[in-house]
């Protein structure tokens, strides 16, 4: 039996066969370009659009446009080559982050073209929007303090309904090999033989899967603060809910020994365990909005995110401040309904790579004892959240958990800091030992991406990306 070219290209991606739907969407797909103009935003640097099919198993259906800016080589005699920075998040703008100057360093904008995009889904490009009253009005995820499992999944259903609404057929083509194959088609639109690529924290999803899919097409590629898409979802929620915790410690350690620390001699973990249960009342006040209750695992998302510089001494004084405020007034949370008006919701993205099993209320119960396990202070990982919703997410996520299947890449560099809150060190060591010629870089102090954070760190870097130079196993950079 024939088939026609189109049935046969989606029969090869849902059977996930990566070399043959390369040579399938590169024979049928329009060639891309690009015509670079001004920023309006920053005349600085230039601006444009891809356009890619919406699905890549369909190369010659719907399309989008895909948000792209650069950052032209200043030494054009010692010019490299284009580095493409993949953004974290997800939902993370590599445009706006490249707009306001970026985080490479002088030698590095000196020698490449740095270029970087906004995902798809992400705001100039098609941007996922679900509608804002159930964006704003999640239900209760803590099942120590009524949360059903049940109300979740029907919530998830609701809320993806919605999505599908207002992005249309985009909502089923959010995954990392689908912004993998878009970097691909920018390559192919500038022209280059190769790719250099600098991935940050979600970004180094794509990343990894772009090495599997065009691993001949990668001059260089550097994964900073790395997802490790080999755990499965209870795996995924148990190691973050440990780097939650760990970088945590390292906070309530530093309040110990340094008395500049506006909670020094106080028991810090105290503190937060009376914070988090005056949250789980409804009586602890947003300092952002004081009318406003601030919930318990929306605490717990504040407080980690002060741990991505770290910014310990403003860690301190919030704890401070939130423990000094009068009780919000205990008011019902307002149920989850729609408004009728979209908003943007690109956190939801991590559904269409991360699958997590609860099969019920007990099962949810014992893995939120699981959280509390691994994390005795913060109780639970922001990631809980996502997780949690993700499970009754209606459609399964189209790039499913697997290990590395990377092969013939030039050497790979993984930076991670010892004490990171998002992507822990036990995720960058487990990516290095399952992915073929690949060095870890281990910076021993803390926080959530560590290109910038020291010298040591940022020449091994451009070394690695100017040169090729890879560091030697096992190497370390001090913490600063």
């Amino acid at each position: 039996m024939v088939f026609p070219r189109t049935l046969f290209c989606a029969a090869l991606a849902a059977a996930l066969i990566p070399a043959a739907l390369v040579a399938c969407t590169s024979a049928s797909s329009p060639t891309p370009t690009v015509n670079w103009h001004s920023c309006q935003e920053n005349a600085e640097f230039d601006c444009a659009t891809v356009t890619v099919p919406i699905d890549w198993a369909d190369p010659n259906g719907a399309t989008i446009d895909i948000a792209v800016v650069r950052d032209k080589a200043d030494d054009l005699a010692q010019k490299v080559g284009t580095l493409v920075s993949l953004p974290g998040g997800p939902g993370s703008s590599g445009v706006d982050d490249i707009l306001r100057g970026g985080k490479f360093s002088p030698e590095l904008r000196a020698r490449f073209d740095i270029i970087s995009l906004d995902p798809r889904g992400v705001k100039r490009s098609h941007p996922l929007r679900c509608d804002a009253g159930l964006v704003a009005h999640r239900p209760n995820m803590v099942p120590d303090l009524g949360g059903r499992i049940d109300e979740v999944r029907s919530y998830a259903t609701d809320l993806a309904a919605s999505c599908r609404e207002y992005t249309g057929p985009l909502v089923d083509h959010l995954d990392a090999v689908s912004v993998a194959r878009d970097v691909e088609a920018l390559r192919v639109a500038l022209g280059v033989d190769q790719l250099n690529l600098y991935s940050r924290s979600y970004g180094t999803m794509p990343a990894q899967a772009y090495a599997e899919l065009f691993p001949q097409r990668l001059r260089a590629s550097l994964m900073d603060s790395v997802d490790d898409h080999s755990l499965d979802g209870r795996g995924f929620l148990a190691s973050g809910a440990r780097a939650g915790q760990d970088t945590f410690d390292e906070f309530a350690a530093w309040c110990v020994r340094d008395e500049t620390c506006t909670l020094h001699g106080t028991d810090v973990h105290q503190i937060y365990g009376e914070l988090f249960a005056k949250a789980g009342r409804g009586e602890l006040p947003d300092l952002a909005e004081p009318n406003r209750p601030l919930g318990p695992l929306d605490l717990s998302a504040k407080v980690t995110q002060r741990l991505y510089r770290p910014d310990w001494a403003g860690l301190a004084a919030d704890l401070q401040a939130l423990t000094t405020q009068p009780p919000a007034a205990s008011v019902q949370p307002a149920a989850a309904k729609r408004s009728g008006e979209p908003t943007a919701a690109p956190e939801t993205i991590v559904c269409a790579d991360w699958k997590f099993d609860i099969t019920d209320q007990d099962d949810w119960i014992e893995q939120w004892h699981e959280q509390n396990t691994n994390a005795p202070t913060l109780r639970a990982h922001f990631a809980w959240a996502a997780g949690t919703l993700c499970s009754g997410w209606p459609t399964p996520p189209p790039n499913l958990q697997h290990r590395p299947r990377i092969a013939g890449t030039p050497p790979i560099l993984i930076l991670n800091s010892r004490h990171d809150p998002a992507t822990p060190l036990e995720w960058a060591t487990r990516v290095a030992a399952q992915t073929s010629d690949a060095t870890l870089l281990t910076y021993d102090g803390w926080g959530h991406g560590i290109y910038a954070r020291t010298p040591c760190t940022t020449s091994a870097a451009d070394r690695y990306l100017i040169d090729r130079t890879v560091p030697a196993p096992s190497t370390h950079c001090p913490a600063a």
